[in-house]
């Protein structure tokens, strides 16, 4: 993530989250710091796509700039 912050609807590393990658692939339910590390390495973030079955599903996207 780019502030080292967590994304919106994630209270901490230790959370448990269901994890899809950027081509749309289940990864599985990890902790968010191990769904942050898959993401950096794909060179995204994190983006939280909302609870399904009382656990947070997260998809790794690229996040561009608006051309200014």
């Amino acid at each position: 993530m780019r502030d080292g912050t967590l994304a919106s609807g994630l209270a901490n590393l230790s959370d448990r989250v269901r994890v899809i990658d950027r081509d749309g692939t289940m990864l599985g339910i990890m902790i968010v710091a191990e769904a942050q590390r898959l993401a950096s390495e794909q060179g995204g973030e994190l983006y939280v796509l909302g609870r399904k079955a009382g656990v947070t599903v997260v998809q790794i996207v690229l996040v561009k700039k608006a051309p200014e």
